[in-house]
């Protein structure tokens, strides 16, 4: 049985296994240094999900299969985007599956879930930003009804040939 349901502080444990686990496997070459890449699954950790789920502004969705956390999605309202400056929307900060529950239409049930959610916030559109290099990842936002609307470079220090983020816009 396939559900999408809001995250508590009860997921932080398991979130905290998923997360570094999901972003691992699928960004792992952007690394080239693994302290720097320790940082960064860090900011996956239990806690770093704790504080998110206290913050007003954010928004947490777990999808489970047969009851067993397999991917989220993480949400900031009223975040203007970093291309247009635009405000009204929500960003899509993290949207994380593990492997094997990719393609499996978990990722578009939170995303329509998180996307539902910000048009009952009156908000606009919802935003999120993809490593260029993550070409499924973009492929399926584009087929999903989203459009590039510009570049930024990733915040942390990864591979060079791979520091480009397509910036990406939906409008609810």
């Amino acid at each position: 049985m396939i559900e999408v349901r809001r995250a508590t502080v009860d997921d932080a444990e398991a979130l905290g296994v998923i997360g570094p686990a999901a972003y691992a496997a699928a960004y792992h070459y952007l690394w080239s240094d693994c302290v720097a890449l320790a940082k960064q699954l860090d900011t996956f950790s239990s806690s770093a999900f704790l504080i998110l789920l206290q913050r007003a502004d954010s928004r947490l969705w777990v999808a489970e299969v047969d009851g067993v956390v397999v991917g989220f999605l993480t949400m900031i309202v009223d975040s203007s985007n970093p291309v247009t400056h635009e405000d009204g929307g929500a960003e899509i900060s993290r949207i994380y599956l593990l492997p094997g529950s990719q393609k499996s239409g978990l990722g578009l049930r939170l995303l329509n879930t998180a996307m539902a959610h910000a048009n009952e916030l009156g908000l606009t559109h919802v935003w999120l930003d993809v490593m260029a290099s993550a070409t499924n990842a973009r492929s399926a936002y584009l087929k999903w009804g989203f459009t590039e609307i510009g570049i930024k470079n990733f915040s942390r220090k990864v591979k060079v040939e791979h520091s480009q983020m397509v910036v990406l816009r939906n409008g609810l």
